[in-house]
């Protein structure tokens, strides 16, 4: 079972990659033929949920590399520069369907009229729906479990894809009764939207790229846990920092301060195993040993 969810997640990014193509493709030529401007506006997202997802192949490839002599630290990094590159992306792509709804939707404040969208784009719209949900959810599970960002990114922008596809089916049913500022008025909304996840995207890609530390809880974890080795008498100070899908933990433990070097050596390493066993995204620990004095 085990093997087959690695198998999956490692074949994740091909399948983000060529579902979306595939996604965008089919919205293209469907609002092609309806003339809907929301289903463009889908299309579009799509082929940018296949150009990010090209972006996270390139940087998963590379932030897997070993470390290195020129990298001592690893590679883990890039992981966030390509989600900082994926901001980039979307945002081209937000204010090109932005600036092309609002077009449209002045032109029907001036009293002209649009044409409505084939129903064709109604069924478009609801197969989006469908596939981006399910590849959301597939997204979704492979990232949590390879600690991906860039996957787990991918798996927000399909889920938030599905949704801005439910809103143009029902754009698609008003203008067919005679709204027809909904079919741009939608795309609108997939805009702000889109703005909303770029600009959280930008945040989690910028602390990342600055060393950002694992929350609150995830450090306790790691003082409670090193507490409870024998041999510990207290936990002068835990750091870490996010690394790719890894963390970095420097800790500082309190001995016996007359205690031999070779038993220091061996509470060490107990600690640095407990924490490895307990933690699966540890890429290094490094344990410090200091005197304890009771007060």
């Amino acid at each position: 079972m085990y093997q087959d969810c690695d198998r999956c997640c490692k074949r994740s990014g091909w399948v983000s990659l060529f579902a979306n193509i595939g996604l965008a493709v089919m919205m293209a030529v469907v609002g092609l033929i309806s003339g809907s401007k929301a289903v463009m506006g889908s299309a579009l997202y799509s082929l940018k949920d296949a150009l990010t997802s090209a972006v996270a192949l390139i940087g998963i490839g590379i932030s897997n590399k070993p470390p290195d002599k020129a990298h001592p630290y690893g590679h883990g990094k890039m992981e966030y520069l390509a989600t900082f590159l994926i901001t980039i992306l979307i945002s081209v792509g937000t204010v090109f369907v932005m600036v092309h709804s609002m077009k449209d939707i002045i032109t029907i404040l001036e009293g002209n009229a649009i044409n409505a969208p084939g129903f064709i784009a109604f069924w478009g719209a609801l197969i989006s729906v469908a596939a981006n949900y399910k590849l959301g959810k597939y997204l979704e599970c492979a990232g949590e479990r390879m600690r991906s960002p860039a996957i787990l990114n991918n798996a927000k922008h399909n889920h938030s894809d599905a949704v801005s596809s439910a809103f143009v089916a029902g754009g698609i049913l008003g203008t067919r009764v005679g709204f027809h500022f909904l079919d741009p008025l939608v795309a609108v909304i997939e805009s702000l939207d889109l703005t909303r996840m770029v600009v959280l995207m930008f945040k989690d890609s910028i602390n990342g790229l600055m060393d950002s530390s694992p929350s609150m809880e995830f450090i306790e974890s790691v003082r409670k846990t090193a507490g409870i080795v024998p041999g510990v008498k207290g936990i002068q100070k835990v750091s870490a920092r996010n690394l790719g899908r890894n963390v970095w933990v420097d800790l500082e433990i309190k001995v016996k301060k007359d205690m031999p070097l070779k038993e220091g050596s061996r509470i060490k390493d107990e600690v640095k195993a407990l924490l490895i066993r307990r933690f699966n995204n540890l890429a290094d620990i490094q344990v410090h040993l200091e005197p304890y004095r009771p007060l």
